[in-house]
């Protein structure tokens, strides 16, 4: 019998298919569109055709009690803390930049969280803005990433808001400036977001589908924090953390 943990988020649906040794068997990623149990019906559809699932779900993010399936609904902010905990064993902060917010997670020496912050106030520098600035562009985030290493300076994105933000990347393209440097920017401009949320004193962990996409942000961030790491697929960290988080309850 196999676990799955889903993290419904506001863009998209990630989930985890976790065998009893609680190791990640598969992974699944669909667009949440405007049906959360539509969107983790197609998750549990994907696992359901080659392994038994096991019930309930685990489930976390906006649509976490959504699901007509048995289910039990966690925290995001402690399952992100579990599943960090769980691969690094160790005391960090976590910044999780997603499709509508960005997230700050303080963990301890003995895993749990100490302290969180969280940006909602606009989408500015998160996956949203990046996937509206790449719409407008009609560039695709390797070509983003292609851009920024191409750069010779950076320049200043100073709209906070996601609009007025790209109306002035249009404007800037008007006005003749290079677009690698454009989207260096881009880049510093959502991490100085993130950055904004907390003063990070020790072993910085990234997540989210942002250093999933947009590999170039951690280098960026480790010029900063020469310590700071992403693990593989952070996207889905929430939703193995939503399994890890009940396996603890149960053991």
């Amino acid at each position: 019998m196999y676990k799955v943990g889903i993290d419904l988020g506001s863009s998209y649906t990630k989930g985890v298919l976790v065998d009893s040794s609680n190791q990640i068997i598969d992974y699944h990623l669909v667009k949440t569109g405007f049906d959360f149990n539509r969107s983790s019906k197609r998750i549990i559809d994907k696992f359901s055709e080659n392994f038994k699932i096991d019930l309930p779900i685990y489930t976390c993010g906006y649509g976490r009690e959504k699901l007509e399936v048995e289910s039990v609904s966690n925290s995001e902010i402690m399952a992100l803390a579990e599943a960090v905990y769980h691969l690094y064993n160790k005391k960090c902060s976590v910044i999780d930049i997603g499709g509508q917010d960005t997230k700050y997670i303080k963990i301890n020496e003995i895993g749990k969280v100490d302290k969180f912050r969280m940006n909602r106030k606009c989408a500015a520098g998160t996956g949203s803005f990046l996937e509206e600035i790449a719409f407008r562009l009609d560039v695709s985030a390797t070509e983003f990433n292609s851009f920024a290493e191409q750069a010779t300076e950076t320049i200043k994105i100073n709209s906070f808001c996601t609009v007025f933000a790209v109306s002035e990347i249009v404007g800037m393209i008007k006005n003749g400036l290079t677009m690698p440097n454009i989207v260096l920017g881009i880049y510093n401009s959502i991490l100085d977001r993130s950055f904004e949320l907390a003063n990070i004193d020790d072993s910085l962990i990234l997540t989210g589908g942002i250093p999933d996409y947009h590999p170039i942000i951690l280098k960026l961030i480790q010029k900063k924090i020469p310590n700071a790491v992403s693990p593989e697929k952070s996207q889905f960290m929430a939703a193995y953390g939503s399994v890890l988080l009940n396996t603890k309850r149960v053991n």
